[in-house]
């Protein structure tokens, strides 16, 4: 622990000298005001070149209207402030060297006039991080090391983001974070999500927003918070077009491509793009193990070798129609085909007293899953002014098809390898079929310029059917399994209804929203004749509240309650297999979790940026690992926990030490702790860890790019599990060519192939260690290419009614 500490010391101290180093180069600063000497805040200020009118920085005003540009190197600049509704004014040049490394504008002010001045031209590369008044953006198109990824790789890559051994995705130490695609929940699970962002390239991705508190106008899911990933759109009338190829290699080949086209007419606008991805790559699990026998321990060493493939098609088409300049419907399909394969194999020696006649289980196992997912949906969208009241309608069906095949088999061998008992034999047939439909509504109104009243309603029907059967080998003969074979049905309706108030004071501003969901569900085992049925309301608060202190400071606080119900197959008792000791299992009779959430965030200069946040989380759902001691069996599933606790903070902020070299810093430790009973017995742990992320990037001779960034996870606590420390080395190149159309980018992950996940457990009678290596050092080459009319405007953003079911729905 006091290694821990020394070492977050050590990056703070690090963090404040890098502060104090940036503060000594020259600043820029001022204020806006309006025609009435009035403070102007939320005013854009640009600090731009004089000879191009390009792009250095831009800065938002406060509340008292102040900006400022720091870490300037001597020359000449121009500033613009400009604020829609009023016209754009400029800056006289100046001039900064180092006898006048401070200089105080004279006042900018912004005069309402309908009337524009002439464009100037703007260009500049985001930054890879923001701070946003409500969430951080991570922008994916101005890192090197994104391209040839894949979504899950480049979301790891995210402050505060960790992955464990099944890639469940954490932040700030938090599990149940809810992922959303374009503004819309997927309604899979877990292990589906992260093979939907495994077969999504990272080069189809925008930007990455994460939100910790959201309002109450999002699904009241996602405990830890949301986290949105924007794919890329395309930009007046005209055909753009982009078309992206791509290839690596690690221990096997990978490769990928897409295209996105946008046709933009007067009165119409169709869209659309497809990506296809493919990987081979493999993962080493080794399992030891003890289990209480006759007075001793029998122990399990367990090796599993797997090759995973996968191939996947994402299909999009779009159609917009603009039925005069304030109202628009529009239609739009989005569909995701595939297969998964997965052959592995696994060893078990057994040693010690043990009830068993053999020594060694040689076990293995072949599945091959194929998949199918497609939404439609239907959308209205009135503006009744311009002022920001508007209407929009979504009415969505989606549908999911899943069906896989598995073949088990285990042998029993002696010390001489020599079989000792009949072997036993599997085969399952899997499927899964989740409908979904949902409409919803959503109305905005603002009341004079400073307030806005959000209201909306959404509705939801889901309907599941799961089936497995099982056949066993007997005498040669291939026979139904009763004990395992299984059908599950489940069906679940969600009506919700949202409000929320924003007010903006002088200097302060200010957000109430409260949501509430009446659930009603019915879980049936039909095989095993066993029927869960829950009916309840619940209401969501959220409340937020931001200020100014002084020209430079901000603040703000914030509260939300949410939810988070068990994705549909994890209610479902089927039993998945390692080998005959070792299995996964759902879990009919999991319960929704409860999270309140506090945070209080600062920012300097909206540059250096801190946060703190604290979460109580009731019956937690938590995935962990149980044990029978009379069969000897292990297996995952899904329980609720009593209570989790988590309190966090984190730092980040940019740092420009060169002209050509930037440094982007994330740090954030966290307190996680858990009480419950389990197994028997009590869970009673608690760990502070920490995390940190450091990019450096630098601006090369010949317009090349490159990124090199490092990523460090101390000892941390999830559930039961107690895992180790987690490290890795990246690195990106990219380069423009054909006059800016094509880009081609060349990237290693982890240069050192040191990515791995190591855990124990130690409660009551479960004693266990494993590591978990999958295939994580790849080299990736990328070459993407622009044709058409670079200016084309984008399609419309469609969040889409059925966004927060279908994250829950386990899918390939």
């Amino acid at each position: 622990m006091k290694k821990e500490i020394t070492l977050l010391y050590v990056l703070l101290l690090v963090f404040t000298q890098l502060s104090a180093q940036s503060n000594g180069k020259a600043i820029v600063d001022g204020f806006v005001q309006n025609e009435r000497s009035e403070a102007v805040d939320f005013a854009n200020v640009l600090l731009l070149q004089p000879s191009d009118s390009s792009l250095i920085k831009g800065a938002i005003t406060d509340s008292t209207g102040y900006f400022a540009f720091e870490d300037l190197a001597s020359g000449q600049y121009l500033i613009q402030a400009n604020l829609i509704g009023y016209k754009p004014v400029f800056s006289a040049v100046i001039e900064l060297n180092a006898a006048n490394p401070k200089f105080r504008l004279p006042t900018l002010q912004l005069n309402t006039d309908a009337a524009q001045l002439s464009e100037v031209v703007v260009s500049a590369q985001k930054p890879f991080i923001e701070l946003r008044a409500d969430k951080l953006v991570v922008n994916v198109e101005s890192s090197p090391v994104a391209a040839g990824n894949n979504a899950l790789e480049l979301l790891s890559k995210a402050p505060g983001v960790v992955l464990d051994q099944n890639n469940n995705i954490s932040l700030k130490g938090k599990q149940g974070v809810l992922i959303l695609i374009n503004g819309k929940q997927s309604y899979l699970s877990n292990e589906e999500v992260v093979r939907m962002l495994e077969s999504t390239p990272a080069d189809a991705i925008e930007r990455i927003e994460i939100m910790l508190n959201p309002s109450a106008k999002y699904d009241a899911s996602g405990n830890a918070g949301i986290i949105n990933i924007q794919m890329k759109k395309d930009k007046n009338l005209g055909f753009n077009a982009n078309l992206r190829v791509g290839g690596g290699v690690g221990s096997f080949p990978k490769a990928n491509g897409g295209l996105r086209f946008n046709y933009r007419q007067k009165d119409y606008n169709l869209y659309g793009n497809y990506d296809y991805y493919f990987n081979r790559s493999f993962q080493d699990l080794d399992i030891d193990r003890t289990v209480p026998y006759d007075g001793g321990l029998t122990s399990f060493d367990q090796f599993n070798h797997s090759i995973r493939e996968y191939g996947s098609h994402r299909v999009q088409l779009g159609w917009d129609w603009f039925l005069g300049e304030k109202t628009t419907i529009g239609a739009l399909f989005n569909g995701r085909f595939g297969t998964w394969k997965q052959k592995g194999n696994n060893s078990t020696a057994i040693s010690g007293p043990s009830p068993w006649d053999y020594s060694l289980i040689d076990a293995g196992s072949y599945h091959k899953d194929n998949w199918d997912n497609y939404t439609y949906n239907i959308n209205f969208k009135h503006a009744f002014d311009d002022n920001g009241k508007e209407l929009t309608v979504d009415i969505d069906y989606s549908d999911f098809i899943n069906g896989s095949n598995s073949d088990y088999f285990n042998y029993f061998l002696n010390d001489n390898q020599e079989e000792v008992a009949a072997p036993n034999l599997l085969q399952a047939n899997n499927f899964s079929d989740v409908s979904i439909k949902a409409a919803k509504v959503d109305y905005t109104q603002p009341i004079g310029e400073k307030t806005k009243i959000e209201l909306g309603a959404k509705s939801s029907i889901v309907s599941t059917d799961n089936g497995i059967e099982f056949q066993k080998q007997e005498d040669g003969d291939w026979v139904i399994d009763d004990s395992r074979t299984n059908q599950f049905q489940y069906e679940e309706t969600i009506h919700a209804a949202y409000a929320n108030f924003s007010h903006q004071f002088k200097g302060l501003m200010l957000q109430l929203g409260l949501r509430s969901e009446y659930t009603i569900s019915d879980g049936m085992s039909v095989t095993l004749d066993e029927r869960v049925k829950r009916d309840y309301l619940d209401l969501f608060p959220s409340v937020s509240l931001s200020h100014s202190v002084g020209k430079a400071h901000n603040l703000s606080y914030a509260y939300s309650r949410r939810i988070d119900r068990p994705s549909y197959q994890d209610l479902n008792p089927f039993i998945f297999f390692l080998d005959q000791f070792t299995f996964g299992k759902g879990n009919p009779f999991l319960q929704p979790q409860y999270t309140d959430s506090y945070s209080i965030n600062y920012s300097l200069n909206n540059r250096f940026v801190a946060s703190l946040s604290y979460s109580h989380t009731k019956d937690a759902m938590t995935e962990v690992l149980e044990q029978d001691n009379e069969s000897q069996a292990t297996f995952q599933t899904y329980r609720n926990l009593a209570n989790f606790d988590n309190i966090s903070l984190n730092l980040s902020a940019p740092f420009t030490l060169s002209e050509w070299y930037t440094l982007r810093l994330s740090v954030t430790g966290y307190q996680n702790s858990y009480r419950s009973p389990f197994m028997d017995g009590e869970l009673d742990s608690d760990q502070f860890s920490y995390n940190f992320y450091v990019a450096n990037n630098f601006n090369l001779p010949g317009d090349f790019k490159a990124e090199l960034t490092g990523y460090y996870q101390s000892a941390f606590i999830y559930s039961i599990f107690q895992g180790r420390p987690q490290y890795s080395i990246d690195f990106g190149l990219n380069k423009t060519i054909l006059d800016g159309k094509g880009k081609i980018s060349l990237n290693v992950n982890d240069i050192f192939n040191t990515r791995q996940f190591e855990a124990r457990i130690r409660q009551a009678d479960l004693n266990l260690d494993l590591v978990n290596k999958n295939e994580s050092r790849r080299i990736n080459l990328t070459f993407n290419y622009s044709f058409g009319n670079s200016e084309v405007k984008p399609a419309r953003r469609r969040n889409t009614a059925t966004d927060d079911e279908q994250s829950r729905v386990k899918q390939n």
